[in-house]
């Protein structure tokens, strides 16, 4: 039986701890190479994924990390292939016979090695920037986005997607609803210094981080404050312009009153695992129709629903294919701060809504919704153009797959 070898790159867009957990459970017997150093393959063992092998990404650039993967890469294939019990791992079941890349930057690194073995990319987030690659390696790749809305984004990018994948296709862990956990709770509002226990906490999608968000819901949360409805923002200070985000806010306070909103930098945004049980909402925004900015990761924002936290996002595939407007959040039509102000300021006034669709997030994705590979996971059922993910044929793929 043939295995696949997985090159995870941890610091790219799309790859964050939902991604890692999924893997985790799916990964059975197939190999991991980690696109990084010894820190970013000691957190990616932290969510129990097996990790063969570390391949240092030299000033950040993928093309340059290809000779030091190809090494990592031949040396797993002959293992695998060893007929010396003493020579081949307890976990090599079988030859390796394709190569998953789980970020544009892993697919690039993956296609400069040149090992003759099919490469296929799942593609959730994308960078600002593509990285550089000879277009005629590009057609070598089957690529699949993750989510419905990355497709269109992969082939501006020159990539050639095939069938998109469904969150619904990837497992999650085993995860606890934020009301149940009310000592968790307070400690970590109480570490943000959020002294009431009315007040709102919004969190802003770290995954991938945009300051299209940030700038955007803190300008919405200061309007809020001027009308009376006082709020605490998250984010991740890895954000683009959180700095110079919350010298605005600061100086909007000074000028024109109202219920103090305050901004908090904390790293611990990215995994809502560990604060999902302090914060009421979560929110991805554009500020516009246009895609300045990269699409968020679907599997990031399902990570957030399945720890019970409501959704608000602009009205884009990826959010509407998970979101039931008015259940589990609510869909705002794209670069419309006024209707951000308004579902903010409705939940500071009716925090029963807010409980309610904690519960209805957590009811519809706070569970694993697979009992097994898929079917596009498994290289034996593989097929060269891709097989369609269940559910997503339909407008709500979370719901079609139930």
């Amino acid at each position: 039986m043939s295995r696949t070898v997985h090159v995870l790159d941890p610091a790219a867009p799309g790859c964050g701890m939902a991604l890692c957990d999924a893997l985790a459970i799916l990964q059975e017997d197939d190999a991991l190479v980690i696109l990084g150093g010894r820190d970013h393959a000691e957190n990616v063992r932290r969510r129990r994924v097996v990790v063969d092998a570390n391949v240092p990404m030299p000033l950040g650039i993928p093309r340059l990390a290809s000779p030091g993967l190809g090494r990592a890469l031949k040396t797993l294939i002959m293992e695998s292939t060893s007929l010396d019990p003493e020579l081949r791992p307890a976990s090599a079941c079988g030859p390796i016979g394709r190569i998953m890349a789980w970020s544009e930057s892993a697919l690039v690194a993956t296609l400069g090695t040149d090992l003759g073995l099919p490469v296929v990319g799942q593609i959730a987030a994308v960078s600002g920037r593509p990285p550089w690659i000879e277009p005629w390696r590009r057609d070598r790749a089957h690529v699949h986005p993750i989510g419905p809305e990355i497709g269109p984004l992969l082939a501006r990018r020159g990539w050639r997607p095939g069938e998109a994948r469904s969150a619904a296709d990837f497992p999650m862990q085993d995860v606890e609803h934020r009301c149940g956990r009310r000592a968790d709770r307070a400690l970590i509002r109480g570490q943000w210094g959020v002294r009431r226990s009315e007040e709102l906490v919004v969190a802003i999608s770290a995954d991938p981080p945009s300051s299209t968000s940030l700038t955007m819901s803190l300008t919405a949360a200061a309007t809020a404050g001027v009308a009376g409805r006082g709020m605490t923002l998250i984010a991740d200070p890895a954000s683009g312009q959180a700095l110079a985000a919350s010298r605005q806010l600061i100086d909007g306070e000074s000028r024109l009153g109202g219920e103090p909103v305050r901004l908090v930098l904390d790293e611990r945004v990215r995994d809502p695992r560990f604060v999902a049980p302090a914060v009421d909402v979560v929110v991805t925004v554009d500020r516009s129709d246009d895609l300045p900015y990269p699409p968020v990761s679907v599997l990031a924002l399902r990570a957030w629903l399945a720890c019970g936290v409501p959704l608000i996002a602009s009205d884009r595939r990826n959010a509407a294919s998970l979101v039931e407007d008015g259940v589990d959040g609510r869909l705002i039509p794209t670069g419309q701060r006024n209707a951000l102000i308004h579902v903010l300021m409705r939940m500071v006034d009716e925090p029963s809504l807010v409980v309610d669709m904690g519960h209805a997030a957590a009811a519809r994705h706070g569970r694993g919704l697979i009992s097994g590979r898929p079917d596009w996971f498994r290289i034996s059922d593989y097929e060269r153009e891709g097989r369609p993910s269940a559910g997503m044929d339909s407008e709500n793929a979370i719901a079609a797959s139930r």
